[in-house]
């Protein structure tokens, strides 16, 4: 599932950003973001979006529960904008003067 490997991809590259900037170290998956949105690499809002997408990343790798469609759908139509949006942030960390969290 290609939303799932999304997922995985920003906490992978989360957890870069963070053992490089020494952030922290993160007790859980949803902490990745926690961590980045006090560095301020990310915002809040981003944040609490992403840790959202790590239930349902839960739900869909471990079996946690039956995905439902309609979930799946809302998260197709109204939240892989938080990947670009996460992308956007990450990709900015390596442009100078560029601080400011999208």
């Amino acid at each position: 599932m290609n939303i799932q490997r999304a997922c995985q991809a920003a906490l992978d590259i989360g957890q870069h950003v963070i053992r490089s900037e020494r952030l922290g170290v993160p007790q859980s998956a949803r902490d990745v973001f926690d961590l980045l949105s006090k560095a301020h690499i990310i915002q809040a809002e981003l944040a609490d979006a992403l840790k959202r997408m790590v239930g349902f990343r839960n739900i869909a790798v471990h079996d946690y529960q039956i995905l439902h469609l309609p979930i799946v759908v809302t998260i197709i139509d109204k939240h892989l904008e938080d990947f670009l949006r996460f992308s956007k942030s990450m990709l900015q960390r390596g442009r100078p003067h560029t601080h400011q969290p999208v």
